[in-house]
């Protein structure tokens, strides 16, 4: 190969992972994935808006170089959503990242307990897409990245709420790819599996949590936020273009059983 072809090949790989004039607003913001989002966001040259009930984090955020801009608030209030879908320039990436996890027996599943899942992990993303999309749709550009989780279709015991909405999430990707797929717009979903942080780490050292590594977990462990680093840039970049309604798992082996 000589030096016009490597030259040729770098700028081809530049390209296709390349986000620089690109502007990416990801929701959650100041979670353990959306934290880990941003950054690498910012270092694929992305200029970053973050979004999130928690000002601190976000300050800190940009502070560190890892936002352009923020806004804080409740995505659970349709008026904040709409404030949110409606920010100029419209984005050229979207990341609905904004959820909620909790652990409740069926008996106790309350009618609140449902629908604050629905709300936070389902509802949000659709109030933004429905304000997003159709101005990506009129750009005829634009992706689209909703975080599920690999428990929408390989749930366990005491999770059905949580389960219920990821999955819906996911029949909505599907459903709105084919809708915005003739107007240029890639829609997918990114379902992770067990992640180190801080809701999970307690119980992944304890002896049960390591017993559970073991035996479902094919790698052994499971898996660190930047496990996500190259599936959320592919998502998010020029390498995804003629992938959409797809749902990229991220868990280690773990749906495999």
């Amino acid at each position: 190969m000589n030096l016009s072809e490597q030259k040729s090949n770098s700028n081809l790989l530049s390209n296709l992972i390349s986000l620089i004039g690109k502007r990416v607003l990801i929701t959650g913001a100041a979670g353990s994935v959306g934290e880990r989002a941003c950054a690498v966001f910012r270092a694929a040259g992305a200029e970053v808006f973050g979004v999130d009930r928690n000002y601190v984090k976000l300050n800190e955020l940009r502070t560190d170089g890892f936002l352009d801009e923020f806004l804080a608030g409740d995505l659970t209030d349709p008026a904040f959503c709409q404030v949110v879908g409606r920010l100029n320039p419209v984005p050229d990436v979207l990341v609905n990242n904004v959820g909620t996890g909790l652990s409740h027996s069926l008996a106790n599943t309350s009618d609140e307990v449902l629908e604050e899942m629905l709300e936070i992990n389902l509802r949000v993303a659709v109030r933004l897409c429905r304000e997003i999309m159709p101005a990506m749709g009129n750009r005829r550009s634009g992706k689209v990245i909703n975080v599920s989780s690999v428990l929408a279709n390989h749930p366990v015991p005491t999770v059905s709420a949580y389960a219920a909405s990821k999955s819906a999430l996911i029949g909505f990707t599907r459903s709105v790819a084919l809708e915005y797929a003739p107007r240029g717009i890639q829609v997918n979903a990114l379902a992770p599996g067990y992640l180190a942080g801080p809701k999970n780490d307690e119980y992944f050292r304890s002896d049960i949590g390591q017993q559970f590594q073991l035996r479902f977990m094919p790698t052994g462990t499971i898996g660190t936020p930047n496990a996500l680093d190259g599936p959320l840039l592919f998502l998010a970049s020029a390498m995804s273009e003629h992938v959409t309604g797809h749902t990229l798992v991220v868990d280690g082996g773990y749906s495999i059983w």
